[in-house]
């Protein structure tokens, strides 16, 4: 009778202790388990928030010219310009953000920007689980002396390197950004690029079959001619919407009238508009030139559902 209970007895202690075992796990792994992370871009989507809101491409909180890393964006900040002779523009490489407060929320005392008020107001409620750790850095560049088409800064949304690989944003219904600064008649020009109008995509514009400036098929210089529009800048932080069915190309270039190809964006560009429309680099007779310095913070794709039906086009600055 012991040989046979013995190993009853066992099995019914390795069930009681398996059973625990389980019991255990279950706990711990329930104690474990978090919510699922939300990436940074989605932090003021209408899916968390509760209204219409934006899908940021970057807030510049990380102090680098390197896009929100956690949402496929891979692209970098740059400045350009059209290095007229004695101009100057900074940052002059690459982009380094700009700090405006200090780790405790404190404007920045060496800052000559404003700070910026978190949380969005009437304009971007979508923005209202912002702190002061969402405002601290801004995208700015500032300089003077150019005399042909202007100076600005962008970025590219898929490479980095001079590479400019096209980024699907077909689901969002525009841009969307903060700006501040003094510009040439308060006009700024914000470009988004696709495929089609930039010499940089071309070899992804043609594995995906895109007819593109500089192709066999088109003349030379078509190319930059971008499609976007010109929004006032003034010397108080607003909040920008442009919906892509508001930008309009120059009507020079490639692909000429239509409407951006939102499948195929590869970048957004922000730039003064410049005193001498024909860019002959010669001053004209009276003018002056005059300094630039603005700055943009949470740049991002606004969700369709934030449109109004027609959608409103931004207002350009009166002369």
């Amino acid at each position: 009778m012991n040989r046979l209970s013995q190993p009853l007895a066992s099995a019914g202690l390795l069930g009681t202790l398996a059973s625990a075992t389980f019991a255990l796990s279950t706990i711990a792994l329930t104690g474990c388990s978090d919510d699922p992370r939300i990436p940074d871009g989605e932090r003021f989507t209408r899916a968390v928030t509760g209204v219409p809101g934006v899908v940021l491409i970057d807030n510049m909180e990380d102090g680098t010219q390197y896009l929100l890393s956690d949402d496929g964006l891979t692209g970098l900040w740059y400045t350009y310009s059209d290095e007229s002779v004695g101009s100057t523009q900074e940052p002059a490489i690459g982009f380094p953000m700009y700090r405006i407060l200090q780790e405790d929320g404190d404007p920045e005392p060496r800052s000559e920007v404003s700070p910026r008020p978190c949380g969005g107001g009437t304009e971007a409620p979508f923005f209202a689980g912002e702190t002061t750790d969402d405002c601290a850095f801004v995208a700015r560049t500032w300089g003077t002396g150019q005399r042909g088409w202007g100076a600005g800064m962008g970025l590219d949304l898929n490479g980095e390197g001079g590479v400019k690989n096209p980024y699907d944003a077909s689901q969002f219904g525009g841009i969307g950004f903060f700006a501040t600064g003094n510009v040439r008649g308060r006009s700024l020009r914000v470009n988004v690029q696709d495929a089609r109008t930039t010499p940089e995509s071309a070899a992804a514009a043609d594995r995906r079959g895109i007819e593109r400036c500089e192709s066999p098929s088109q003349p030379a210089g078509r190319c930059n001619d971008h499609f976007g529009a010109i929004v006032e800048v003034t010397d108080t932080w607003k909040w920008i919407e442009i919906p892509f069915s508001c930008m309009q190309s120059g009507g020079w270039g490639f692909p000429g009238a239509g409407e951006l190809l939102t499948s195929a964006v590869v970048g957004v560009q922000f730039q003064i508009q410049g005193p001498d429309p024909a860019d002959s680099g010669v001053l004209p007779m009276g003018a002056t030139i005059m300094p630039f310095d603005f700055s943009i913070d949470n740049l991002a794709f606004i969700e369709v559902s934030r449109l109004a039906n027609p959608p409103a086009c931004p207002l350009a600055p009166r002369p």
